[in-house]
């Protein structure tokens, strides 16, 4: 089942399988490198268009204490557990809580030990369309102390050519989190640098650079811009967020999109300062926002 939302400039075709972002029209470009079909996205690995979690990025050595107890999963990547492990969120059928001609809420119910986390836990994906922009609202709670961090696995590719040839990227971040061969978090964030310096924006020609966690600031905050993405002749965007960290995808030596998953920082339970992902049911519910928000190019 195809669900689409929007009309005139912004159109978006959306998935309840994985609470999926299958594809995204901006005043006629395609902006989003989605699958051809359902049956690919069931085959595939690589979370084209949606929701990741419940913990997003890496655990490193697929364990993690919540409270006063060690809680072990089944790693999918070698050691590491990536994105909720191999049946994640994005590996489910999300029910259709709500639809209109401009949004859609997809809702997932995870039991208790359910993905290997614990509690009795509820997720929803609020898509919306505004004009020229789509947000996404994450809502989660649980009935138990737990851990959450969801993401957006989406892949931009601004111009439909196959690759990420001429875009230029432009992130609002002065560290970035350094990691081991295994991805996982090497200690402390660093000042960014060379090619990790994308604060006056950077070409993405050359192969592939970056799958790392760009600091966006030391707790989540307000709906801010965070970064930019553009190219020659195609709709430019701007992505806003509610949280920390910002990690950058180029989608390896492909390069065929650009994932951009707004998140708390990697490894978070195992990395001491980091902004922590301890969910409860006294701190009532998770609300992660994002925001992408487009301008036509000249002439369009």
């Amino acid at each position: 089942m195809m669900l689409r939302i929007g009309s005139g400039g912004l159109q978006a075709d959306l998935l309840p399988y994985g609470a999926a972002l299958h594809q995204l029209w901006v005043g006629g470009h395609q902006v989003v490198a989605g699958l051809p079909d359902l049956a690919a996205y069931r085959a595939g690995r690589g979370y084209h268009g949606a929701v990741v979690g419940p913990v997003a990025n890496r655990i490193s050595g697929a364990q993690a204490m919540i409270g006063d107890q060690l809680w072990r999963f089944d790693p999918n990547e070698g050691t590491t557990l990536l994105h909720g492990g191999a049946i994640g969120l994005h590996g489910r059928d999300w029910d259709v809580a709500g639809q209109g001609a401009a949004h859609v809420t997809f809702a997932l119910e995870l039991g208790h030990c359910e993905g290997g986390f614990p509690g009795a836990r509820r997720i929803e994906a609020r898509y919306r369309v505004e004009g020229l922009t789509l947000r996404l609202d994450l809502v989660a709670q649980t009935d138990r102390p737990t851990l959450m961090n969801l993401s957006s696995h989406v892949y931009w590719n601004l111009t439909g050519r196959g690759n990420l040839d001429g875009h230029r990227l432009q992130v609002a971040a002065d560290r970035f989190v350094p990691v081991d061969a295994r991805l996982c978090p090497m200690g402390a964030p660093v000042a960014v640098v060379g090619e990790m310096d994308l604060r006056d924006g950077r070409l993405l020609d050359g192969g592939p650079r970056y799958d790392h966690n760009f600091c966006l600031s030391d707790a989540r905050d307000a709906l801010r811009p965070v970064a930019w993405l553009s190219a020659t002749d195609a709709p430019r965007l701007e992505l806003a967020t509610t949280e920390p960290g910002l990690q950058v995808y180029d989608g390896g030596a492909s390069m065929f999109g650009l994932a951009l998953e707004p998140q708390c920082w990697p490894d978070a339970p195992n990395q001491p300062g980091y902004p922590p992902i301890l969910l409860t049911p006294d701190s009532g519910p998770l609300v992660q926002s994002t925001e992408w928000r487009f301008t036509l190019p000249d002439g369009a």
